[in-house]
């Protein structure tokens, strides 16, 4: 046993006994139960409130209180004391994120936030204080106990209690005979010696206290001998990671941001180093609405460069189910606040919690004027670890974006792979977070931010001390230096592009970054992600349509209610509530959101459709929202009918539409001119014979449409989680109760009613007139958990490899397992469609709002439902309505116009009657592209003028000349980057213009 180890750690237990001087409870408050704080003042106190003795209990969940106390402080009797507000709970040193917390108020003003660790707020000498505590229950339950008081606490046994505690830590890093771990024993043993602690606080006991900090400062700490050898640094980030929803609801959120910046701003009045970096500038925005005062003080300390607004998106979105749109929209409103309210320039995209990022990404940032990207998550793979730290990350069309991970771990002799972006600075995850770097040949720079988090919180103080004795580098150690992320990342580049030169090669990924982990999120409740795929598209529609009749007939561009829509929109897609992660009051509130943009957004259609039914003489109009010129169906008094050649982004009038319908029905067969399909008795699809390809679809032997059920037990976080093991224990769902033909319009097909357990299945299975589409459209009323819901396809195709939309794009993935990479894409994430293919054929399965898939080998699968339980018991338990398509195809996914057919799938076509007086032509098109490979997207008016913006992408990794034609006048033409900055001039010629699209590439024009 090292008894200088044992002798030192007792001087430091002892010094920390000696740090409180006298502690004196508030015997009475007054308590007064409320809600949720709307008001900006504290209230008064009257009788109403009752009284709060010291040690009283306080039970309940999301409740609140007020709680008031008279409060005067003694005169300062020695320069040594400081004097605290403290308040205790009994749960000290929990995760404080469900606990009991609160805002306090001195005399009025919001102070700081008061939590498990952040137990106690510095005041005054001689002072009279109205003390206002907002007090919170927390979301935990159970009973609490309520312990304020106030305490005298000795600066100086505290400076060197942390001068020994800081250097003594670091000996638990090394071994006892390192040469680091010898020199500090020896002068922290030198420092315990020249202390007299017989009397405690006699001039004797503070004369060694003196003796022995300035021994360490003179001797240990700023002794270049000693300290401050090494050249690695760690750069500590103040932060403090505050979920938008997840175990608590929005509305707590609102308080969380509150409680949070007021203590960051409360620590930088005491620590001038201090310096604080927050994302998601929807916090602010809580801050500035609640607490607007609190929100000044921020934005002078954002001026002195000590309080960074930082992040780019409005909030760190989920990454994988966000459409491409969302993603730009998400950069173009969180970096148009931050320039708005702090004129600030944001570069870097934080996203340290994020699930997994989109290979389409690095091109939106570089679009969007980011050219920074920082993440941590994907530590947490549950198979692999990435091979950099430090690298360029290269998206799908070849841009690359400079990356660099949060390294941030507790020291371990062998390492570990998961890292954390919630830190603490200590010795052990100082010498941890280098440690884990990878690329440390690339520089000597590595990052943590420190903090509590996953709630809010952010530093206490025993973090800047240690920090503080830290940053000269003690021996074995790295040294500390506290930075914003924009000075780090810019010498961190400066290393990375130095060393790549002097190395000859550079760290590079290429392609998305998958995170190993959290699967389930593809799927976890549905009604959301239906809801914001539902949403997305339609804010996107009503744009189109109020540019066309603004353009057109002159009607206002409700730019507010459409900004408004958005911004509910890019909230709830924050990554813990689409994924499907949050509590079910969480989504009850999304719910309500959802519904009110619909209406709103509904009620824009609605009227543009009337603004050009008026004006369009006769017949009935079929408006197509869709950037291509395509067919379709539409339902014209309850039946489907079919136009055709409707124009992109526009509308063609018809006299009349046809409602042929040629689909045969039989027993178990139903026939169109593609395709003669046959079910067996358990309604399951045996056989697809493409007749005008002369080919099997379904893969001999096997069935299709096959619904399967899979035991969902996944051995950690529940609703985030599909675990591997559960293709272990599967169930066909094949007990039917309905089999019977149906008929609609120009189409025909089957009804199908299968019973699972308590759960009913319904399907109307549909062949067109018209269409290689085979739909299946669906409602599930679910009452089962922890199952995952599947649909099966085998089909007739042989192929290494699937092709799934992402944003703007798509990708490719193994069907196979050959490599513990590949084995680890047992699910993935795709948007409307994943498609195998052969050099002359292939199969697609559509979907219009599901996210979650895998394909193994031949057979393609859909994943319908997921109903964990944790953190809500009730996930996906609720009727659910989507379809899919099967969709055989000529050709690979691009000659075969998988891209189109998706796209059409959820944005169909829509019919109304022409009322008007023939003031709009019958056939209009607002723009249009000559070539299929281009998608147009969106179509809107700019943000800051009247001019039109257009956003289009190369759907099929194909680079060419591109025209665009438009359906009005235009002057000039820009291209322009995502936030609609114009780059150069496009020539115009008879409203055309032509420009070169490369490989993925989103381009956006502007036109005047």
């Amino acid at each position: 046993m090292n008894f200088t180890y044992k002798k030192i750690e007792k001087i430091v237990k002892v010094l920390g006994e000696l740090l409180t001087i006298q502690k004196t409870p508030l015997e009475t408050c007054l308590k007064l139960e409320t809600g949720y704080k709307k008001e900006k003042r504290c209230p008064v106190a009257d009788e109403s409130w009752d009284a709060l003795a010291f040690g009283d209990f306080f039970d309940g969940v999301d409740k609140h209180y007020w709680v008031y106390s008279k409060l005067a402080t003694p005169p300062k009797t020695s320069p040594r004391h400081k004097i605290y507000f403290d308040l205790r709970t009994g749960r000290e040193g929990q995760w404080d994120s469900c606990n009991p917390q609160g805002l306090l108020f001195l005399n009025g003003e919001a102070e700081q936030g008061m939590d498990m660790n952040h137990t106690d707020a510095e005041l005054e000498f001689d002072k009279e204080y109205d003390l206002h505590l907002y007090f919170y229950t927390g979301m935990a339950g159970g009973k609490f106990i309520f312990e304020p008081s106030v305490k005298i606490v000795d600066a100086s046994v505290e400076q060197l209690y942390y001068d020994i505690r800081v250097p003594f830590e670091s000996l638990s890093c090394m071994d006892e005979t390192d040469d680091n771990a010898v020199l500090t024993a020896k002068y922290l043993e030198m420092a315990c010696n020249l202390l007299d602690l017989r009397v405690p606080y006699s001039e004797e006991f503070y004369a060694s206290i003196d003796k022995a900090i300035n021994f360490l400062k003179n001797e240990y700490y700023e002794n270049k001998d000693v300290c401050g050898k090494s050249d690695y640094e760690v750069t500590c980030i103040g932060h403090t990671h505050i979920d938008v929803a997840w175990l608590w609801t929005l509305d707590q959120t609102e308080e969380k941001a509150q409680r949070s910046f007021a203590t960051v701003l409360k620590l930088m009045e005491k620590y001038d180093e201090y310096k604080f970096m927050s994302s998601q500038p929807q916090l602010y925005e809580y801050v500035k609405k609640y607490e607007p005062e609190l929100y000044e003080k921020i934005k002078q300390r954002v001026k002195e460069g000590r309080f960074e607004p930082e992040g780019a998106m409005w909030v760190e979105a989920d990454c994988n189910l966000s459409s491409g749109e969302s993603l730009i929209r998400q950069i173009m409103f969180g970096k148009k606040f931050f320039k708005d309210e702090f004129d600030v320039d944001s570069k870097t995209l934080w996203l340290p919690d994020v699930f997994g990022y989109s290979a389409a990404l690095p091109q939106i940032l570089k679009k969007c004027g980011v050219d920074k990207f920082v993440t941590s998550k994907i530590s947490w793979n549950d198979t692999n670890q990435l091979p950099y730290d430090v690298f360029m990350w290269e998206g799908i069309d070849g841009t690359q974006i400079f990356t660099a991970f949060i390294t941030a771990q507790n020291y371990q002799p062998q390492g570990e792979r998961y890292t954390t972006y919630v830190c603490d600075i200590t010795p052990t995850m100082t010498k941890g977070t280098r440690q884990r770097l990878q690329q440390k040949a690339y520089t000597k720079r590595s990052m943590m931010t420190f903090g509590y988090g996953d709630g809010g919180g952010g530093p206490v103080r025993r973090m800047l001390e240690f920090h503080r004795r830290l940053k000269y580098g003690i021996p074995g150690i790295p040294k500390t230096v506290i930075e914003n992320p924009t000075e780090y990342l810019t010498k961190l580049k400066a290393d990375f592009d130095k060393a790549s030169c002097d190395l000859k090669k550079m760290p590079k990924w290429v392609g998305e970054l998958y995170l190993e982990f959290h699967r389930g999120t593809y799927t976890s409740i549905a009604k959301n992600k239906r809801n914001n795929r539902k949403c997305e598209l339609l804010y996107q529609t009503a744009e189109q349509l109020s540019a066309i009749t603004n353009r057109l007939k002159g009607e206002a561009y409700p730019q507010d209610v459409i900004n408004a829509g958005w911004k509910t929109i890019l909230l709830n897609q924050f990554h813990d509530i689409i994924p499907g992660s949050s509590i079910e009051e969480v989504y009850k509130t999304s719910d309500k959101q959802y519904a009110k943009i619909a209406e709103d957004g509904n009620a824009i259609l609605q009227k543009a459709y009337d603004t050009i039914a008026k004006g369009v003489e006769k017949g009935v109009v079929v408006y197509n929202p869709n950037g291509f010129e395509t067919d379709g169906y539409v339902n014209v008094d309850g039946k489907i009918v079919y136009a055709e050649k409707v124009p992109a982004n526009g509308w063609k009038t018809f006299d009349a539409l046809s409602c042929d319908n040629t689909v045969k029905v039989g027993e178990r067969t139903v026939e169109n001119k593609y395709f003669v399909v046959k079910l067996d008795e358990k309604a399951n699809i045996i056989s697809v014979y493409d007749k005008e390809l002369e080919r099997e679809v379904v893969e001999s032997g096997k069935a299709a449409n096959v619904i399967q059920a899979f035991e969902d037990l996944p051995y950690n976080y529940d609703n985030w989680e599909l675990s591997p093991y559960y293709k272990q224990k599967m169930w066909s769902v094949d007990n039917v109760e309905v089999f019977e033909p149906i008929t609609d319009g120009a189409r025909a097909g089957f009804k199908i009613v299968r019973k699972f357990l308590s759960s009913t299945i319904t399907q109307h299975m549909f062949l067109y007139e018209n269409s290689r589409r085979i739909d299946f459209e669906t409602v599930v009323d679910w009452k089962e958990k922890h199952i995952v819901l599947k649909t099966a396809f085998p089909v007739n195709v042989h192929t290494d490899k699937a092709v799934y939309e992402t944003q703007f794009g798509y990708l490719e993935r193994p069907t196979h397992e050959n490599t513990p990479y590949d084995a680890a894409k047992f699910e993935v994430c795709a948007h409307k469609f994943a498609d195998i293919s052969e050099d002359d054929y292939g199969v697609a399965l559509l979907n219009d709002c599901k996210y979650g898939h895998n394909t193994e080998g031949n057979v393609l699968k859909l994943t319908m439902l997921k109903a964990g339980t944790y953190p809500n018991e009730a996930a996906d338990i609720e009727v659910h309505f989507f379809t899919y398509s099967l969709y055989p195809h000529a050709g690979n996914h691009k000659q075969g116009e998988v891209v189109q057919n998706a796209y059409l799938l959820n944005k169909p076509l829509v019919v109304f009657k022409a009322l008007g007086d023939g003031s709009l032509a019958s056939e209009f098109s607002i723009v249009s592209c000559d070539k299929k490979n281009v998608i147009i997207d969106t179509v809107k008016k700019a943000e800051n003028s009247d001019a039109i913006v257009v956003r289009a992408y190369d759907a099929y990794n194909r680079r060419g000349k591109a025209e665009f034609t438009f359906g009005f006048n235009i002057k000039k033409a820009y291209l322009c980057d995502m936030l609609e900055n114009k780059l150069s001039e496009i020539p115009v010629r008879d409203n055309k213009i032509e420009l070169n699209v490369s490989t993925f590439e989103i381009v956006t024009l502007m036109v005047e």
